[in-house]
């Protein structure tokens, strides 16, 4: 069966039973402060401390913020210290679901996500026949960085909101945001913290065929080298992919959580941009601190050539050391990153468990700003910014700047691409409000279930044409089995044409949509996903099947 999608208009409210928890929910949900940049407002969170620590009791009058140089007005100003302005969950009513901060399961207002690489860590430091010594080791470093996060889960205050994710072929949720101690140890005590990209296929070192082995087979070191840099950058750019989907994929997720969050990033070898990342983590006000599980590397030893025999140069011992980087790769993008987002990297240390400590303490006290953007310097550029305290002896930690994003249509990839990663994400997308209620009833059709959901307008991307404000939601339901696999698709598109009077009305109540399906036999998960066309943002709530009454 197909929707029945209309507007929030004239008597739609009073024609669906049971709307009102839909529309109380998307009015009074809390105060969003997410760090973004739209049109005209640009929001952003930071830290000051002395010596002592963080500073808590400074006011709007201490700060001073330009943008390329130039002083702003600050228009928003607000501090959340923790444990004074987490707000507790708001329960939603029996078969109600949502994706906005707050609701149903508790979500503080502050959070952190510590994030297990095991994709981006390298295993095989032993050369192959004929190739340089690898420089670096890290062969078990993410199980190392999983110790250090264990000794600090014992330790932690019980305050701690804490969320456990994986990363292996695909975003895995080991425990979502929790404070309970003893749940934490127990997922990541059990978690395989083994590496599982291969050293040689994506950072081969150089290959060198000595004439004293084989004389006629000398020259094809360079060939075979280029060869295998060539199939390492395929692989990189795969790994990139996946790396890129499942940072989206945790953004969206909180991008409705209200203020600072912090991705804790246990990593090693990451070779794509800091800056891409930055710009993805900006979207949801997250805030990067990577962790180089790695810790403190030790050189691989090496034979020089005028001391090597035929097993050195067969077991790749000889000469130049592999690469012409001055350290590891990933350290330049953790550092990218953090700098960008307003966080810290920590790379060179074997006291990872002091760096998680400091990471997920950071944010104790914390500032937003925020300024509007005249409509001439929404210019799609990176706009840096600085911010200064009027009082002597204390230090700033801030985003370095921000994208001045045109509100622009996304592109059909776009659109695509946000779509796609919404359906292989084990995590609800937060980017737009979104509220559902679900009931199995036999009305209309046996063994058929009800939704009716809203849709929070004031995230949906319009354009004023005329007398009137334009947009267009795609709307989905998808039935999954217990793999993961879509037995059914059902979509439409909802054209929006709102006068000036309902879309300051439908503010307030959301737009509704309606549906009655039968789910296929297999359906073990539903999801409800709402896109907006214009801006390839995504709101979707993951429903279990079984939880339907």
């Amino acid at each position: 069966m197909g929707f029945a999608l209309r507007a929030a208009i004239g008597g739609f409210l009073l024609m669906i039973s049971g709307t009102a928890p839909l529309c109380w929910a998307l009015q009074n949900q809390p105060g969003n402060s997410t760090i973004r940049t739209t049109t005209h407002l640009v929001q952003f969170g930071m830290i000051v401390r002395d010596r002592n620590g963080a500073v808590r009791n400074l006011t709007k009058d201490d700060f001073v913020v330009k943008d390329r140089g130039k002083i702003q007005p600050i228009n928003v100003f607000s501090v959340d210290v923790s444990g004074t302005t987490a707000q507790s969950a708001q329960p939603l009513p029996p078969n109600t679901y949502s994706d906005i901060a707050g609701y149903g399961t508790e979500k503080p207002r502050s959070v952190t996500i510590v994030l297990l690489d095991n994709l981006n860590a390298l295993f095989g430091a032993a050369p192959e026949p004929y190739e340089r010594t690898p420089r670096w080791l890290e062969e078990h470093a993410l199980t190392n960085a999983k110790q250090h996060l264990m000794e600090f889960l014992r330790t932690m205050d019980p305050s701690d909101r804490i969320a456990i994710y994986g990363l292996t072929d695909r975003l895995r949720v080991l425990c979502d945001f929790t404070c309970n101690r003893d749940q934490l140890l127990a997922v990541v005590g059990k978690y395989d913290a083994s590496a599982m990209t291969a050293r040689g296929a994506v950072e081969p070192g150089s290959v060198h065929v000595p004439e004293m082995l084989d004389p006629d087979s000398a020259h094809l070191g360079a060939p075979i080298a280029e060869a295998g840099q060539e199939l390492a950058g395929f692989k990189n750019q795969d790994r990139a992919q996946l790396t890129m989907e499942a940072i989206a994929a945790i953004t969206e997720h909180v991008a409705d959580i209200p203020g600072r969050k912090n991705l804790l990033w246990l990593t090693s070898n990451l070779p794509f941009s800091g800056e891409a990342i930055a710009r993805v983590l900006a979207r949801g006000n997250v805030v990067a601190y990577p962790l180089d599980a790695r810790g403190l590397l030790p050189r691989s030893p090496v034979v020089t050539m005028e001391d090597a025999n035929e097993d050195d140069y067969a077991m790749g011992r000889v000469g130049g050391l592999m690469g012409a980087d001055s350290g590891p790769t990933g350290i330049g993008t953790m550092q990218e990153m953090a700098a960008d987002t307003g966080g810290h990297a920590f790379v060179n240390t074997n006291d990872l468990t002091s760096a998680i400590r400091s990471a997920i303490e950071d944010s104790a006290v914390t500032y937003t700003l925020g300024f509007y953007l005249p409509e001439s310097d929404v210019d799609g550029k990176f706009h840096k910014i600085a911010v200064q305290v009027k009082q002597a002896g204390l230090s700033v930690t801030a985003p370095r700047g921000y994208f001045a994003d045109k509100d622009t249509d996304a592109t059909e990839s776009e659109t695509r691409s946000a779509f796609i990663a919404a359906i292989r994400s084990p995590l609800d997308a937060a980017a737009l409000p979104l509220v559902v209620r679900m009931e199995r009833q036999d009305k209309a059709a046996q063994n058929s279930v009800e939704i009716v959901g809203s849709v929070g307008l004031k995230s949906v991307q319009v354009h004023q044409e005329g007398s009137f404000r334009k947009g267009t939601l795609d709307i989905y339901t998808i039935e999954q089995d217990a793999t993961g696999k879509v037995l059914h698709q059902g979509n439409e598109r909802l054209n929006l044409k709102l006068t000036e009077q309902q879309y300051i009305s439908y503010l307030q109540s959301g737009i509704l949509f309606h549906q009655v399906l039968q789910p296929q036999q297999d359906t073990k998960v539903l999801r409800v996903l709402v896109q907006d066309h214009g801006s390839a943002r995504v709101g979707s709530v993951i429903i279990p099947f079984a939880h339907v009454k």
